[in-house]
């Protein structure tokens, strides 16, 4: 079993920025954004990702941080 590594990179940091455009842009032209409008299905989504990330912590397979050099 090969080790992730979990970190905040530039991925991810495009990803908040495509988000947060994407989501004015919908808000700004009166479109219904292509999620759950709701905070408890925002929160069901990112918890999933969250428990996900719990388990293979549990398990060795992933490793929070940048990879060592």
């Amino acid at each position: 079993m090969q080790v992730e590594h979990v970190y905040v990179g530039r991925n991810e940091i495009v990803a908040l920025v495509v988000g947060l455009i994407t989501g004015t842009l919908y808000s700004w032209l009166s479109l219904p954004i292509p999620a759950p409008p709701v905070l408890g299905g925002i929160f069901a989504i990112i918890f999933t990702y969250v428990g996900y990330l719990i388990v293979q912590r549990v398990r060795k397979a992933v490793v929070f941080g940048a990879p060592k050099k």
